[in-house]
């Protein structure tokens, strides 16, 4: 008979399996049958990253100058596109990992122009989240929409977070209306 682990750690194996699957589908919709790009197939590899994302976010926070913030209302999401499109552009070509916010996350080599140019669509991948690590520095990218609820009415609003360098000038020249 096996043992509570082995059938827990049998389970997310199979979740593992069965979303990324199901991210491969989403990510044709999303880029198209000839843009081909696939989840590591190791579940390791999105925890791992998730976890080096975390800290990286965490180790600016105490530092202001270290993380670019911004907030948008749900009705904005057009000024917000723009705006990543234009950071796209200003970072020019760079490899970046995606990341999902499943219970057992994926990791999605990409193009960061592949992200950006459709920033909302690969958000609603994820919970209407859009997690970037840079794969080559300690730079990262946390798009994320926030219901806020106030009393029957509930407000929409997306927040953008970045970090490191080249990204946090890159973005501060994107929000001037530069790029």
């Amino acid at each position: 008979m096996d043992r509570p682990e082995e059938i827990a750690g049998q389970t997310a194996a199979d979740r593992f399996r069965i979303r990324r699957e199901a991210l491969v589908g989403d990510l044709v919709r999303l880029l198209g049958p000839r843009c081909r790009v696939e989840p590591s197939a190791d579940a390791a590899d999105g925890a791992r990253l998730t976890t080096e994302f975390l800290a990286g976010r965490g180790a600016a926070e105490p530092n202001e100058w270290a993380i670019v913030s911004r907030h948008w209302g749900a009705d904005e999401a057009d000024a917000l596109t723009s705006v990543l499109h234009r950071l796209s552009r200003n970072l020019g070509p760079r490899a970046v990992w995606l990341l999902t916010t499943d219970r057992e996350p994926h990791a999605v080599p990409v193009p960061v122009e592949f992200a950006l140019d459709n920033p909302l669509g690969f958000a609603g991948l994820s919970d209407d989240e859009l997690r970037l690590l840079d794969r080559d520095v300690p730079a990262g990218l946390w798009l994320r929409r926030h219901s806020n609820h106030f009393g029957p009415a509930v407000r929409s609003t997306w927040q953008l977070e970045v970090w490191g360098e080249p990204w946090l000038s890159a973005t501060t020249r994107a929000l001037r209306g530069v790029g």
